[in-house]
């Protein structure tokens, strides 16, 4: 299994430096269509590299084709599959700002079994086994120490408010007007498996965000729980796959319980 996740990392690190090299966009100020046309062809270039370069290595992996679809994330396989996110924080990555990031998770018996996240612009490698640590660039980390809300530095995730989301927008941005008066600060730092990494290493004391975009939390939620802390959904149940309560992602269960108090 290490050997596999040293395979994994290096391939996550090809597909991030090619995608730097040939892939960000040198245009700016172009319509929503053609960013999302320039998304749709640096994301089909980093899926299909990291999925080709896994598949030639262990053919037996599935490939979970569900990153749109909440029903089948929630299902899950009954085999070992890879949950791979080749280009998460597009906006800022379309924008020729950061940060971006590329997120792979093996789940084994739908949980995450190892986890890697590569956030390129800083050259920062956050890996996390189960039962086995979560490191950053090698070296082990852990959560702060923090236990008060008022002295924590939390984040979080807003929707866009359509498609069906104007609801859960709301709610964010409820929350926030209930938190930040308790906090220290709150900011909005990019992709969820990233600010989730930082509560991992120190950085953040707490995370959260309303909604079911599984995929989207696995490779964060393992680096947290190896850490040291502490992964349930918004109410405070354990969190998996088939959560439907949003994630929130703690350095303790003192400032989780806080914030489940003050949503």
């Amino acid at each position: 299994m290490e050997q596999l996740q040293m395979q994994a990392t290096e391939i996550i690190k090809n597909v991030a430096r090619e995608l730097q090299e040939k892939y960000v966009p040198k245009e700016q100020g172009v319509s929503k269509e053609r960013m999302f046309e320039l998304f749709e062809i640096a994301n089909s270039f980093a899926e299909h590299a990291i999925r080709t370069a896994l598949n030639k290595i262990v053919p037996d992996i599935a490939w979970a084709d569900a990153e749109f679809n909440i029903v089948a994330q929630q299902k899950g396989m009954d085999k070992d599959y890879w949950v791979c996110d080749a280009l998460d924080g597009a906006v800022h990555f379309l924008q020729g700002c950061f940060p971006w990031v590329i997120s792979l998770v093996l789940m084994r018996n739908n949980q995450p079994e190892f986890s890697i996240l590569y956030y390129p612009e800083k050259d920062e490698l956050f890996t996390a086994k189960r039962g086995g640590g979560a490191f950053l660039n090698g070296i082990k980390i852990e959560v702060n120490s923090r236990k008060t809300l008022d002295s924590a530095f939390v984040s979080t995730f807003h929707r866009y408010g359509d498609d069906g989301e104007k609801e859960l927008l709301e709610k964010t941005l409820l929350s926030m007007k209930r938190v930040i008066p308790k906090t220290f600060a709150l900011r909005i730092l990019g992709p969820a498996s990233l600010q989730m990494a930082y509560i991992a290493c120190g950085r953040l004391e707490a995370f959260w965000e309303f909604g079911n975009d599984i995929y989207d939390w696995l490779a964060g939620s393992l680096l947290v729980e190896e850490a040291g802390g502490v992964v349930t959904d918004t109410v405070g149940n354990a969190f998996g796959i088939k959560s439907n309560l949003g994630i929130l992602s703690t350095n303790n269960t003192i400032i989780r319980d806080e914030l489940i108090r003050i949503f």
